[in-house]
């Protein structure tokens, strides 16, 4: 049973995680030539500033992963 994790450090709405684990099952199952419901998919989000890049936390960086609008 392959486990997908992803950390992400920008949290999203419900609707947002279901399009992604979604996603990444079916292109998983495609790629893999395997059955959906054998692939798990676990997000853990993870606060901007228990996140650290360059020895800046991210909610101190003023970065934004954010696609605009």
């Amino acid at each position: 049973m392959p486990v997908i994790h992803v950390l992400n450090a920008s949290p999203r709405d419900a609707d947002t995680k279901r399009e992604l684990v979604a996603e990444l099952t079916a292109t998983y199952a495609r790629v893999m030539r395997m059955k959906p419901d054998t692939i798990r998919v676990v997000i853990q989000e993870i606060p901007r500033e228990n996140w650290g890049v360059g020895g800046v936390t991210l909610a101190d960086s003023g970065q934004d992963e954010n696609l605009p609008r």
